[in-house]
């Protein structure tokens, strides 16, 4: 892929890694090698009479059968599960292609990005799933997919840098801007009660609302020049707000916040930094 005037430098492509892949065509190498043996060296010298067998030989065959059988289905689910879409990232965007069919989805446009953990993982992100708001479909790069954790940093980085300013701007003009979040326990019981991707992605969102001098969550509003500090613990990754009475106001996993890198530059934006503080 080349540059894009749009789109800026193309960076990578992200592809579902084929590592199972190659390790099915192994298999089968391997199994029909065993087949071959057990056809040559034991079945044919025993019709011809060369090796006494005192079993049936039809136990033989089946043998084959079965080995062969499984190896095929080895191979038939490594190419289901190496499906997938593929993105070409850029700097400004990425262009999915799927079935023929390709898609631009600029970061300026982008408003959620999900970050969440699956498998044997307990913490750290290894999937990121985009859309440009929440009615629209996601996309989702799970970690089925080759240098997972570069593709989810590049993102990531890319979009804050994108997207954040875009925000600040709204704010300054006197709108808002939304943030979608999900409760942490929700995302936890994902963990252990999740299927495949879709079943991560079907979780219930509220709204987080910013304003140049407040926040909106749950129906509780907290002012801005109220709040002492903002801060991102290192070890349990919550995103805090402490009141002048070091009382903590608000509170939210980094990873139950779509898209939140920019919401945390909004925040440093507003409350460290005293940008828009009396």
């Amino acid at each position: 892929m080349k540059s894009n005037p749009d789109l800026g430098a193309f960076v990578r492509k992200s592809a579902v890694s084929k590592a199972f892949l190659y390790f099915s065509y192994g298999i089968l190498v391997l199994f029909t090698g065993l087949s071959l043996f057990i056809y040559f060296k034991l079945i044919i010298p025993v019709n011809e009479g060369i090796t006494h067998f005192s079993g049936d030989i039809s136990i033989l065959y089946y043998s084959i059968v079965f080995i062969m059988a499984l190896a095929l289905l080895i191979l038939g689910t490594a190419a289901y599960r190496s499906r997938g879409i593929l993105f070409y990232l850029y700097q400004n965007g990425m262009v999915t292609a799927h079935k023929g069919n390709t898609e631009t989805l600029y970061f300026k446009d982008i408003q959620d990005i999900y970050l969440f953990t699956s498998g044997k993982r307990l913490f750290g992100a290894n999937n990121i799933a985009v859309r440009k708001n929440n009615t629209a479909d996601w996309y989702p790069i799970s970690a089925r997919y080759s240098d997972i954790y570069k593709v989810i940093e590049l993102i990531r980085s890319r979009h804050a840098a994108v997207y954040a300013p875009l925000l600040l701007k709204k704010l300054e003009e006197g709108q808002s801007a939304d943030f979608t979040y999900v409760d942490f326990k929700d995302v936890a019981m994902k963990q252990f009660t999740a299927l495949n991707t879709n079943s991560y992605l079907n979780v219930k969102t509220k709204t987080i609302q910013v304003f140049k001098d407040r926040l909106v969550v749950d129906s509780e509003t907290i002012y801005f020049k109220e709040v002492l500090r903002f801060s991102v613990t290192d070890w349990t990754n919550q995103i805090q707000l402490m009141n002048t009475a070091e009382k903590v106001v608000f509170k939210k996993a980094f990873t139950s916040v779509f898209s939140g890198d920019s919401f945390i530059v909004l925040l440093d934006e507003l409350v460290n930094k005293n940008k828009f503080k009396d």
